[in-house]
């Protein structure tokens, strides 16, 4: 009875093959959960001609509200601390390089706090931020194509594109992750009273949560581009995978050098007029 014990055999049944994906069933909810859930299965709907039509303006549109709500959010921070972001323009600054280029003063306004939102300087925060970093990714664009040929990974620029805006709607909806938080310490920092410089660190740690999060949609952009590795031999494969992942953080670095001068020529622009 032992020996019989001792002598069983557990047959594990190999893992069922993924569902394939139906291009109809990529509503914007449903990418959505993809992004916080199941990040393989977006990647394998990314490599279907048929879900790319579904998934560009779906992918922008999470993109989109992503950063309209953190533009909305800074707006209120901004608000409740009784300050907002003075802009020189690029110009100026360059004839005057010891002047400060961007400078938190109190908001003075006939309609107190409110002033932003009805001259319009609150709307100008939005449209910076949500436009600015969509478009600093469409001017790198021909640049990450270019790395794309250069690991050997084969893509046309339609995929490249499908590609960016999904690291674009998972870097968004990471920062709408992060928002509740930092929103609960700039309150906090407001409500009991720290120090001018401890307020002016918030404030400035609000405006670069978009790169903070922008971690997240690197990470993702890798993850998307490295399985695509296997249309080369497999010998060659795990060397260009090293190679992308380079060229990807290379891109990276190139588009945080370009961002911040898309969304503050954005923002000096629409405040002054």
């Amino acid at each position: 009875m032992v020996d019989d014990e001792f002598c069983a055999v557990e047959v594990v049944e190999p893992p069922a093959p993924p569902r394939p994906i139906d291009p109809r069933e990529l509503t914007m909810l449903t990418l959505l959960e993809l992004v916080l859930k199941d990040r393989p299965r977006l990647y394998q709907a990314l490599r279907l001609p048929a879900a790319t039509p579904r998934l560009l303006p779906r992918l922008l549109a999470i993109s989109l509200t992503g950063f309209v709500l953190y533009g909305v959010a800074m707006s209120l921070v901004f608000t409740a601390t009784g300050r907002w972001p003075s802009l020189m323009s690029l110009p100026a600054w360059l004839e005057t390089p010891r002047a400060t280029l961007l400078a938190f003063a109190p908001i003075e306004s006939t309609l107190g706090n409110l002033g932003p939102w009805v001259n319009g300087e609150a709307a100008a925060l939005v449209a910076a931020y949500a436009f600015g970093l969509i478009a600093a990714s469409a001017v790198c664009l021909p640049s990450l194509y270019f790395y794309c040929l250069l690991a050997g990974v084969r893509m046309t620029m339609l995929e490249v594109v499908v590609h960016t805006l999904k690291s674009k709607a998972v870097a968004a909806v990471a920062l709408v992750g992060i928002l509740p938080i930092y929103v609960a310490v700039a309150m906090g920092v407001v409500i009991f009273g720290a120090g001018e410089l401890v307020l002016a660190g918030t404030m400035w740690l609000g405006l670069i949560l978009p790169f903070i999060a922008g971690l997240w949609g690197t990470v993702a952009l890798y993850q998307g581009f490295a399985p695509l590795c296997d249309t080369m031999p497999a010998e060659r494969a795990k060397r260009r995978e090293c190679f992308l992942r380079r060229l990807v953080l290379s891109w990276s670095a190139c588009y945080t050098a370009v961002v911040p001068v898309m969304i503050y020529t954005i923002w000096e622009t629409l405040s002054r007029g």
